[in-house]
């Protein structure tokens, strides 16, 4: 048998008890003034007096009534039991946009090192369902499948940048699609997408995002970058320039990603959103539990054996609802 306490802390609550209860028992021991001044045969005359061997008794089973709710408090467990793990049946796939305009400068130190820590905070927030990355610029690719072990991805935030990638370009549309992929290529029907953007959505990924949500897929956009803008740098932070020497300079469009957020039924966010907001929304209270026998690992869970104890202290409190009886007890 493996006894433990659920909630030790409360085993705490018998030294004030032991306090206020001993005083009170050795009162019964000690003669009072009246008792040392009078005749004994005077004393029931002038006040109730119970026989030292009853009072003791009562306060006595005062104390354990109080002894033994600290006892069912404190959780005494000698019992487990063999439960599934229930895990949420919810699937979403991140789409990390790894154009130049990451490089911009708008935010501090950047675009892509704000989105990698948004990433990081995201993953690290989502506890259950699975989770795929991909990765998108002109092309997009798959770099994680479906999968429930987040730490697979938040061990690659850091090697995320536009060098990694073999072309550059824009298509939103495309990273869509292959999440769609991913979705389908592990048996779910309905999922979400997280589009980590910092470029303005066109009107290309916002028509694929509306026939992704008719098919129930929802796309959620993250805008990383600021409606001024900023110019954008490389990878060795000189400032990027086109063919006429003219530096490059991304801004963002804040109609765009309302407009692909309405279009794929999700959530336009920004890096000042809440992480938790985030995962609310990833992570909905009306997602379907997974109670597959089959599927769901078991686990053992101790048995909180607290409730034992309520019948002897109900047995104990009955004899409290005479009246006057508080009143004999402090005498």
């Amino acid at each position: 048998m493996n006894f433990h306490w659920l909630r030790p802390e409360w085993l705490l609550a018998i030294l004030p008890l032991l306090i206020l209860f001993i005083p009170l028992i050795l009162k019964n021991t000690r003669d009072t003034v009246w008792q040392k001044a009078c005749d004994p045969h005077l004393l029931p005359h002038l006040f109730i007096v119970h026989k030292t061997s009853f009072a003791l008794l009562q306060k006595i089973m005062l104390f354990s009534g109080f002894l033994l709710t600290i006892i069912a408090l404190a959780g005494p467990s000698y019992k487990t039991i063999s439960v599934p793990i229930f895990e949420l049946n919810t699937a979403r796939v991140i789409v990390f946009d790894l154009s130049t305009a990451e490089w911009s400068t708008d935010l501090s130190p950047n675009r892509l090192t704000r989105a990698r820590f948004k990433l990081l905070d995201l993953l690290q927030a989502l506890e259950e369902g699975q989770t795929g990355l991909v990765l998108f610029t002109e092309q997009a690719f798959p770099v994680t499948p479906l999968t429930q072990d987040t730490q697979t991805i938040i061990t690659q935030i850091n090697e995320l940048s536009p060098d990694i990638m073999p072309v550059q370009g824009y298509r939103l549309d495309l990273a869509l699609l292959k999440a769609q992929t991913l979705l389908k290529q592990a048996g779910i029907q309905k999922g979400q997408i997280v589009a980590f953007s910092a470029q303005n959505p066109d009107q290309k990924a916002i028509s694929i995002a509306k026939t992704l949500a008719q098919q129930g897929i929802i796309t959620n956009v993250l805008s990383i970058g600021t409606g001024s803008g900023g110019p954008i740098t490389t990878s060795t932070g000189e400032l990027a320039k086109d063919r006429n020497g003219n530096i490059l300079v991304s801004s963002l469009n804040s109609s765009a990603f309302s407009a692909l957020a309405q279009a794929g039924q999700g959530q336009w966010w920004t890096l000042d959103t809440p992480t938790q907001t985030m995962v609310h929304t990833l992570n909905p209270l009306y997602a379907t539990k997974n109670t597959s026998k089959k599927a769901a690992a078991q686990t053992t869970i101790p048995l909180d054996n607290g409730y034992i104890w309520i019948w002897p202290i109900l047995v104990l409190g009955l004899w409290l609802f005479r009246r006057g009886r508080l009143e004999e007890f402090l005498q």
